[in-house]
C-alpha cells in the first residue's frame, strides 16, 4: 500500500468509512443498493460516498452480472494493518 493511500484512509470519517469497511471485507464486490441495506444508510449517500472514495483510488467500480455495476475496496487490509504496525514501532 503506498502511503499516500495510507495517509488518505487515516482522514476518513463517518460514512465513507464504514462504506470503504465494508467493502475491504466483502469477499464479493457489492452493488450501491446492498451496501445501503447492510450498513442501513440512504442510497443516495452511499452512491455520495463512493464517488470520494473512487476519487482517491480507494474504491473501483466493477462489471457485475445481470448489467449491474458494484464496488470493491483497493485496499489490502493485511498489508494496512501490518504497516501501521511498523509505523507504530518506528514511534517507540
Amino acid at each position: 500500500m503506498s502511503s499516500r493511500i495510507g495517509n488518505t484512509v487515516l482522514r476518513l470519517r463517518g460514512g465513507s468509512l464504514k462504506v470503504l469497511s465494508l467493502l475491504s471485507i466483502s469477499h464479493r464486490p457489492l452493488r450501491p443498493v446492498e451496501i445501503a441495506e447492510i450498513l442501513g444508510m440512504p442510497l443516495n449517500d452511499v452512491g455520495k460516498y463512493l464517488v470520494r472514495l473512487g476519487s482517491k483510488g480507494l474504491v473501483s467500480k466493477v462489471d457485475m452480472e445481470g448489467n449491474s455495476t458494484g464496488y470493491v475496496s483497493n485496499l489490502d487490509i493485511l498489508e494496512m494493518l501490518l504497516d501501521h504496525e511498523r509505523r507504530l514501532r518506528e514511534l517507540e
